[in-house]
């Protein structure tokens, strides 16, 4: 009985005969060669994208990348992505945000293809409008516009224009003798020119050419037949070319084709040409992207830089797509969006371990490494192979290389020194245990090796041998220059005039120092020397002296330079523990390169560096060689414009969409917060960007530069601004300051100019009415004074006129008196009573002066002394009278002013009522009261005399008319209560 696998052994061996037949196709098609890679920048979830399949990209008329994918329409600033997502309003369809093809028709106008919809989009609001909606309908969306309106075609509609809110059909009129067949369905369509429109589908490709005809849009259609079409492209001279099954073929105006190339790939629908005439694309079925390139197809491996290490990316691309600076974007499915910049520096790199030294022969290259053999590496670093393994082995430190005229090389070890051929036969050696050693002096013949202390001279010619050995420094770089020999060294740098010209082997005396900086190399640049050393890069001149360095030198000041080397342009490339740097022909900028250039490391080696064949520079490292053709390097270019990408205004956005012109804003004092990014259109390394601020009328000098493309001011003091950026480029070319925005904080009303002027205003007035008022005072203040002065002049009228009628009167009367006296001395009698009638007279006299004095003297004016005097007078007064007087005072009277005038008006008024208690009432009693009431004083005088009618008060005497009018100017009252038989009162009130 058989057993089962004997059955299955035949299919088996049939299905391993398909396979290796497969294989070998494959391989006869395309020889086991490596591909091609591309560093890319990858974009993903990570940065925004909501999907990571990228159905088309574009870039619109502002220099923005936009892109379709299967949630949404996104934008792009070189950073991070914006989404821009059809909301749900009842209608909503998952399907609709499935986004597939867009056409920008104008500025800030797209229209956008998904799943089932046609809608238009609005970049400057960020809104979506539908222009058509059909369940399972697939609109087919072409970048061919015809009036600005966009081509589309559905099974259902055939051919139609985009208009605002409709399609408009395309009439076709049949132009030659095929028809369209049928299931035609167009796979990509161009614009030819004005007129012409090709269209490529499956089974051939349609030819449309808008006719003359009045009306609707009427096309003549063409039919050519061509089964197997899978993709259509045209370049930049307008030139149209087609893929037919693996070949490719340019198209014709008259219906022809040629073929061009056979791709040998079956390619999916993408196919793109770039500026270059590369062709880009595809493979059927496969993960690959594959570059026609002249008549080398290649396939493409996409490379993302990862820190120090870079990860290979395989992804099936979609869509191909060169922006206006040259960079190429990848649409792919599941790895998001990948960035190709073709300006963006690569360096070519060989790992083959820590590189000790270099040396150019031929078209290859020498390196020589630490214990990792010597090699030898093709011009572009993609071969390497190694050199007599069985000599240089994996214990042999290399210390330096040198050839000669008959291509050997020369290789110094740690063990000795080994002459060898291009293929690594041994020729010649010399045994010899070395810590250092160096190739200073290679000419005629000669080659002049420096290890250690000594100085060793060989034959360089067709029997290599040593000459000479000689006591000698340690020398890292010796050369001639302007007529001197410069040698650097660990110590310094060493200038001799004298022995210019003269190899000086074994000298002891090197020359004047010229430095103490530890030299790694010296370059002749012109009339300067430039020497790389410890502390920098160091200036010379050539007789000796030191050079002020260029200011952008300043940055190397405390790093460790170890090689220099010139290109065709001028500029000076470097390396040192930092990465590899280039300084530009005017030598204002510095430029640096790092890892994501592909370097082998930051850190490079002392005489690692030589110029190669074809200008190409290389540098060697710890982990391997770098190289570079500087010819391709471009370090002088236009510096793109600078455009807003996203801007908010008080914290809130200024817009929905994309901000589409230069924004005048106006905020109010309480919310003066202003925050967004910029971008430019030439889309480099964001981390290479330097962008450069100034908020006039705010900031007083520009913002560092810094690769951060966003600004923020918050809290803005009230006033006008204008927000200018700057930018340079990865390259460090500065562009000129463009005006990104005006702004205006708006003032508090208090601080508006109206506000301002209204309070000047104010002042004035203020100032005015205070001066008014100041001036009024002194006015009123020089009144009083001229009143008081008034007062002063009536006081001593007054008093001048008492004298006169009082006591001058009494002084008469005396005088008369004593005049009678002295004539009747005869008559005793008579004139002891003139005699009494004098004296009595000049009792009232003293009495008189007395109360003048009392009524003149300030310190009475207070209503206590006019108390105390009052019932002083009354009771004197009263004393020799038969009338008895009571006073009815407060226990304590307060002591509150009286002017002088008042004392005395009150004072006259009571001494007049007392005179008229003795000479009329008749009255055995008097009462005096005093009552103070706040301010007010009343004063009552009553008797118990036979009074009188007060009806005849009017017609009495001036006594009691002098009372009333002496009250009357104090601004008091006055009143008499008396009826015959009842005495008398009089009533005084006065305010104090």
């Amino acid at each position: 009985m058989q057993r089962p696998e004997f059955h299955a052994f035949p299919a088996r061996c049939r299905l391993c005969i398909v396979v290796i037949s497969l294989l070998f196709i494959h391989r006869s098609i395309f020889p086991q060669q490596p591909a091609e890679a591309l560093f890319v920048d990858a974009y993903g979830i990570e940065n925004g994208l909501r999907q990571s399949m990228v159905s088309q990209i574009h870039q619109d008329r502002q220099g923005m990348i936009w892109i379709v994918t299967g949630d949404g329409l996104h934008c792009f600033d070189g950073r991070e992505f914006r989404v821009f997502r059809i909301p749900y309003k009842g209608v909503y369809s998952n399907s609709d945000n499935m986004m597939r093809m867009l056409v920008e028709t104008e500025p800030g106008s797209i229209v956008i293809a998904s799943s089932s919809s046609l809608f238009r989009f609005n970049a400057s609001t960020g809104q979506f409008s539908f222009i058509i909606r059909e369940k399972a309908v697939y609109h087919a969306l072409f970048n061919v516009l015809i009036d600005r309106k966009p081509l589309v075609w559905s099974r259902n509609t055939g051919f139609c224009l985009v208009d605002d809110d409709s399609l408009c059909p395309l009439k076709l009129i049949k132009g030659g003798q095929k028809i369209i067949p049928e299931g035609f369905v167009p796979i990509r369509a161009l614009q030819h020119n004005k007129k012409d429109i090709i269209v490529l589908g499956d089974k051939g490709i349609l030819l449309l050419r808008k006719s003359e005809a009045p009306g609707r849009m009427v096309f003549t259609a063409n039919w050519y037949e061509a089964p197997g079409c899978k993709a259509m492209a045209s370049d930049k001279y307008g030139r149209t070319y087609f893929v037919k099954d693996t070949r490719l073929y340019r198209f014709h105006e008259n219906g022809q084709w040629d073929e061009v190339n056979d791709l040998k790939v079956n390619i999916s629908a993408e196919l793109t040409i770039d500026r270059q005439d590369n062709f880009w694309f595809s493979g059927s079925g496969s993960k690959r992207l594959f570059r026609l390139s002249g008549q080398k197809t290649e396939m493409i491996d996409f490379l993302e830089p990862q820190g120090r290490y870079t990860d290979t990316i395989r992804p099936s691309v979609k869509h191909v797509f060169e922006d206006n600076s040259g960079n190429l974007w990848f649409g792919t499915d599941g790895n998001g969006l990948l960035k190709y910049n073709p300006g963006r520096v690569i360096f070519s790199k060989s790992l083959i371990g820590f590189t000790r030294c270099l040396t150019a022969l031929d078209r290859n290259i020498i390196a020589g490494t630490y214990n990792k053999g010597l090699w030898k590496l093709s011009e572009d670093l993609k071969q390497s192979v190694r050199l007599n393994p069985e000599l240089f082995g994996n214990k042999t430190y290399i210390l330096d290389l040198a050839t000669d005229t008959r291509k050997r090389i020369w290789v110094a070890t740690d063990n000795g020194l080994y002459v060898i051929s291009a293929d690594g036969a041994p020729i010649f050696s010399f045994d010899h245990n070395w810590r250092t050693a160096a190739f200073i002096e290679n000419h005629n013949d000669l080659l002049q090796l420096q290890c250690d202390s000594e100085l060793y001279t060989f034959e360089a010619g067709r029997h290599p041998a040593l000459i000479k050995q000689a006591a000698y420094i340690s020398v890292n770089s010796r050369l001639q220059h302007s007529g001197a020999q410069w040698t650097g060294t660990p110590v310094g740098l060493f200038f001799d005039k004298v022995s210019a010209g003269h190899p000086s082997v074994g000298q002891t005396n090197y020359g004047t120092q010229v430095s103490q900086s530890e030299i790694y190399q010296l370059m002749p640049s012109g009339n300067e020397l430039w020497a790389a050393t410890g502390n920098g890069i160091e200036l010379f001149s050539g007789d000796g002296k030191v050079l002020k360095p260029y200011p952008a030198l300043d940055l190397l000041k405390d790093e460790t330079i170890y090689a220099l080397l010139p290109d065709e342009q001028q500029r000076i490339w470097f390396s040192g523990i930092r990465g590899i740097g280039c300084i530009t022909t005017d030598r204002k900028r510095i430029i640096r390169f790092s890892s994501k250039n592909n370097l082998q490391s930051l850190e490079f080696n002392h005489n690692a560096a030589c110029k190669g064949p074809g200008g190409r520079l290389y540098f060697g490292g710890i982990n391997g060689v770098n190289a570079i053709a500087p010819s391709s390097y471009i370090s002088e270019e236009e510096v793109p414009s600078v455009s807003i990408f996203s801007l908010f205004i008080a914290d809130t956005a200024y817009t929905q969409g994309i901000v589409s012109s230069m924004p005048q804003i106006r905020l109010n004092r309480n919310a003066a917060h202003i925050r967004g990014s910029v971008f430019t259109a030439d889309y480099p390394d964001a981390a290479d960007q330097r962008f450069s601020f100034l908020l006039q009328g705010y900031q007083p000098e520009w913002s560092e530069p810094a690769p951060d493309a966003g600004f923020s001011y918050r809290n803005l003091p009230p006033g006008e601004y204008r927000l200018l950026v700057r930018y340079s480029d990865p390259c460090q070319n500065q562009g000129e300051p463009e005006l990104l925005l005006t702004l205006v904080v708006e003032p508090a009303f208090w601080q508006t100019l109206w506000f301002a002027l209204s309070v000047i205003v104010s002042i004035i007035i203020i100032t005015v009415l205070v001066a008014r008022k100041v001036q009024g005072i002194r006015y009123a203040n020089r009144i009083k004074a001229l009143e008081q002065e008034h007062a002063i002049e009536k006081e001593r009228l007054r008093i001048s006129k008492d004298m006169h009628d009082e006591v001058g009167a009494s002084l008469t009367r005396i005088s008369i008196l004593s005049e009678i006296a002295r004539s009747r001395q005869q008559e005793p009698d008579n004139t002891q009573k003139v005699i009494e009638q004098i004296s009595e007279i000049a009792g009232n006299v003293v009495d008189e002066l007395s109360e003048i004095i009392w009524a003149m003297n300030p310190k009475n004016d207070s209503l206590d002394n006019f108390a105390a005097y009052v019932r002083r007078y009354a009771s004197t007064y009263l004393e020799a009278s038969t009338v008895d007087v009571k006073f009815h005072f407060p226990d304590t009277v307060p002591n509150l002013p009286m002017s002088a005038e008042l004392r005395r008006n009150l004072f006259l008024i009571i001494k007049e009522a007392l005179h008229n208690v003795i000479k009329h009432s008749g009255a055995s009693k008097v009462m005096i009261a005093l009552q103070i009431e706040k301010k007010r004083l009343n004063i009552n005088l009553k008797d118990d005399g036979q009074g009188f009618d007060a009806k005849l008060l009017p017609g009495t005497g001036n006594g009691l008319h002098n009372m009333r009018r002496r009250m009357e100017d104090c601004g008091g009252d006055f009143r008499i209560l008396s009826a015959k038989g009842q005495g008398t009162e009089i009533i005084l009130s006065v305010e104090l």
